[in-house]
């Protein structure tokens, strides 16, 4: 099978979605290439380089609309499978990547669904959450079971706020240990001035 070229399906989905939203009056502002390799380590860009090795790919296009008086950011998700099919964020199986406003204009979400069922959801910057979201995707989308699916994504999103708490406590930690090096540090200055104002007395 010939090998297929992502970089160049990637443009052409980017330069259409720009062509697009020109037309409407919006405005494109950029697009996120995540490439995939055939053992499922994501990279992420804003230029479509990095898909160089993809074995398949998912583009973030992002565009500007204005809501009653502000431009807010818009986003669309499609998918490029193993074969250079482009689906507008459809995984396969059920599972779909979108992103959603959530209670207004500026909070925007990125959701993983299957059969229109959360199962994970970030925000803003998407770069930074690619890599965990197709590796959470790698671990269910096997799994026949939606209950175990279900099960499997709670676990997970508790392991995450977990090692979010581990990191802030050892964010508490490194800042109780400033400040105690601050403390002694004036505790040391105090201790040298009281001693130069004991010697200016005695003399």
């Amino acid at each position: 099978m010939e090998k297929i070229d992502f970089i160049e399906l990637a443009k052409y989905c980017a330069s259409e979605f720009k062509e697009a939203h020109t037309k409407s009056g919006d405005f494109y502002k950029s697009t996120l290439y995540v490439s995939i390799s055939e053992d499922n380590e994501v990279l992420c860009s804003k230029t479509s380089h990095v898909l160089n090795n993809a074995s398949r790919c998912i583009l973030v296009h992002e565009h500007a609309k204005l809501a009653v008086s502000n431009y807010y950011s818009w986003y669309k998700v499609q998918y490029i499978d193993e074969n250079g099919c482009v689906f507008d964020g459809e995984l396969g199986d059920g599972y779909t990547l979108s992103v959603y406003a959530c209670g207004s204009f500026s909070n925007m979400w990125m959701e993983l669904h299957l059969n229109n069922n959360t199962l994970y959801s970030c925000r803003p910057p998407f770069e930074r959450q690619m890599a965990k979201i197709w590796k959470f995707y790698q671990k269910v989308k096997d799994i026949s079971s939606e209950k175990e699916v279900k099960t499997i994504a709670d676990l997970f999103r508790k392991d995450e706020k977990i090692l979010e708490l581990e990191k802030e406590i050892e964010g508490f930690k490194y800042e109780n240990y400033l400040l105690e090096q601050q403390r002694n540090e004036y505790r040391d200055l105090l201790d040298e001035i009281k001693e130069m104002v004991s010697k200016q007395n005695n003399e």
